[in-house]
């Protein structure tokens, strides 16, 4: 197995733990707001959703993807509002994916559930690679910067 591909499997494991991370973040703070506090099931899903999103985002930007370096990457704001947009993208696939599992294949909705976030966390990460810590794109007069071993070419 080449090298780059060992490092895109080990950035994909660690990715998948900083997503079970956001996991435990969401659930945890999801009863808490609404079983504890009394919070209307929507808005605790909502914060849960989005404190668990900004967990992952810091954990990747400093873990998953932080070895790229810091010029070679857009800043962080366009990197939190790409994020944003892979996880709704995320969430929409995996939807789509429960639906056709549960309801098409007659697959319990429980497995369902975690054979399409499985199969989307290959569909968070690829985009997260790729778009959300891509490096910006160079101007044609500059060569572009070094970047790690399992980097995709950049996308604007």
């Amino acid at each position: 197995m080449p090298l780059a591909s060992l490092a895109s499997w080990k950035r994909y494991l660690i990715f998948c733990g900083v997503g079970f991370s956001g996991l435990l973040v969401d659930l945890s703070l999801f009863h808490w707001l609404h079983t504890r506090t009394g919070w209307p099931l929507e808005a605790a899903k909502v914060v849960a959703a989005e404190t668990a999103l900004l967990n992952n985002f810091l954990w990747n930007d400093r873990w998953t993807f932080g070895n790229r370096p810091h010029n070679s990457v857009a800043p962080w704001p366009r990197r939190l509002l790409r994020f944003h947009l892979i996880c709704l993208s995320g969430i929409a696939l995996t939807l789509v994916l429960l639906g056709l599992l549960h309801r098409g294949a007659g697959v319990p909705a429980d497995r369902a559930n975690a054979i399409a976030i499985v199969a989307v966390s290959g569909w968070n990460f690829l985009w997260s690679r790729r778009w959300g810590w891509a490096a910006p794109a160079t101007p044609p007069d500059r060569p572009p910067q070094a970047s790690d071993p399992d980097s995709a070419p950049p996308v604007p």
